[in-house]
């Protein structure tokens, strides 16, 4: 079974690691000259953030996450700012951590997630990153922002790694982790499925690894036969022998549930393999790899995932008109989006954490200084889209807790784009042992500054 072309650029979407990112000598950077505070990127008018996140290449189809914050900033700034103040938000291209490889890239060859902080440092001198993406690459920058006492705000990916305050005070993730994310998958699968045998097909890094540990601390024994993985770095080849031999064992074996934790790219392939063979469990598929706009195939009908957000379309929900109103006014990010296209999971996850920002400034006053900002944010709950609580602490920097079972709608012979969400929230924490709570939605209130 061959992916094709289109699968192949998107493979790596959301990756933890699809290869070992360069590493460079980091160093301290001064304050900007032309700041009217000490404070880096501040000025009496306007305040400075920026991101490295893939605009190009394979992981191109995430850009539309950073653009979705860039389009809550657009119109924050309209309605007046923040505190007078402006917020400028500068993306740079990392391409994924792969500029090197070609692929698509339109960054310079050179261009790693490293560089880009870099120059986000010393060249644009800005008072945090906010809402760079992926693990390996945020990995290889946290300790030349933790020396250079940069924020990095809001980290896109499910590592339990950004929760480090003692060591990073100044990281913080953002969605719920892939820890949390398989226990809650575990507590499923034993209410529903508890006599069938449970086949794994994970990532072979951080993403799949910590997955895996999730189910097993929630009690899922997965059968050594059965519990398989796929090279992150055949985003690089177009490999798919390893997705193929995967799910010809799990086929052979008559595995009915299978977890996937994989990227919406390979998602596509492990289902079309399935399909090809005649082969057809229940999907239980990690949040970053279900988006049914990502995945785009009828084959994801039915299949279950983790949300933390409400359905894209559910328009009883406050938020989603409120985002969809906000990326109809930015046709410069959004030139082909109307009151008749579909928001994805990817642009709701944007505004979200962009939101989350401009709460946590507003919350700080006038007088604007990074550390004042890392404490207004760990003594707030944060109003976003989400339907499970954004809150941290001066203990726990990982972001969401916890999200409710969805189900992935079928749109006939067309790909899925919506999914149904139960009104069951999970939290837990990525603690081994730690229990599963249970409540209700809550919907935050969309602040009246923001209307």
């Amino acid at each position: 079974m061959k992916i094709g072309k289109r699968n192949r650029r998107v493979a790596a979407l959301l990756c933890s690691s699809a290869l070992a990112l360069a590493t460079a000598s980091t160093g301290l950077i001064g304050a900007s000259a032309g700041a009217s505070t000490s404070t880096p990127g501040v000025t009496a008018t306007s305040i400075t953030i920026g991101a490295s996140v893939p605009l190009s290449g394979i992981a191109a189809s995430y850009a539309s996450v950073s653009a979705a914050a860039n389009a809550v900033f657009k119109y924050i700034n309209k309605l007046g700012g923040i505190n007078g103040r402006k917020i400028k938000y500068i993306r740079l291209d990392d391409c994924y951590g792969l500029a090197a490889y070609g692929l698509g890239c339109t960054a310079g060859a050179s261009t790693t997630p490293l560089s880009n902080n870099q120059e986000l440092l010393a060249q644009d001198h800005v008072f945090a990153t906010v809402g760079s993406l992926g693990t390996a690459a945020e990995m290889s920058v946290m300790s030349y922002l933790r020396q250079n006492n940069v924020p990095q705000l809001f980290v896109n990916s499910g590592s339990v790694e950004w929760n480090q305050p003692s060591s990073f005070p100044e990281l913080f993730g953002y969605q719920t982790s892939y820890v949390a994310e398989g226990k809650i998958f575990a507590k499923y699968i034993k209410a529903n499925f508890p006599t069938d045998t449970i086949g794994f097909i994970g990532q072979n890094d951080d993403f799949g690894a910590t997955g895996l540990e999730g189910l097993k601390d929630g009690g899922i024994t997965i059968p050594s036969a059965d519990n398989l993985t796929y090279n992150a770095a055949d985003a690089i080849s177009g490999s798919t022998s390893d997705i193929t031999a995967d799910v010809s064992t799990l086929a052979q074996n008559k595995v009915p549930v299978v977890v996937l934790d994989s990227v919406p790219g390979f998602t596509y392939g492990i289902l079309a393999t399935a399909h090809a063979l005649g082969y057809s469990p229940q999907w239980i598929i990690s949040s970053v790899g279900s988006d049914p706009l990502s995945v785009n195939t009828p084959l994801e009908a039915g299949a279950v995932t983790l949300s933390y957000f409400p359905s894209t379309t559910d328009n009883a929900d406050p938020w989603i008109p409120w985002v969809r109103k906000v990326l109809e006014a930015d046709p410069a990010d959004f030139p082909k989006f109307n009151s008749s296209s579909v928001m994805s999971f990817n642009e709701l996850y944007g505004a979200g954490y962009a939101l989350a920002f401009a709460e946590t400034l507003r919350a700080e006053g006038k007088n604007v200084t990074r550390g004042g900002f890392v404490k207004a944010l760990t003594s707030m709950t944060l109003a976003t889209p989400a339907i499970t609580p954004l809150r941290f602490t001066g203990g726990n920097h990982q972001g969401m807790q916890g999200g409710a079972i969805a189900t992935v709608n079928s749109n006939g012979t067309l790909a899925p784009t919506s999914v149904t969400v139960t009104k069951s929230v999970f939290t837990t924490t990525p603690f081994a042992g730690s229990s599963i709570n249970s409540s209700n939605w809550i919907i935050a209130p969309i602040p009246s500054w923001l209307k």
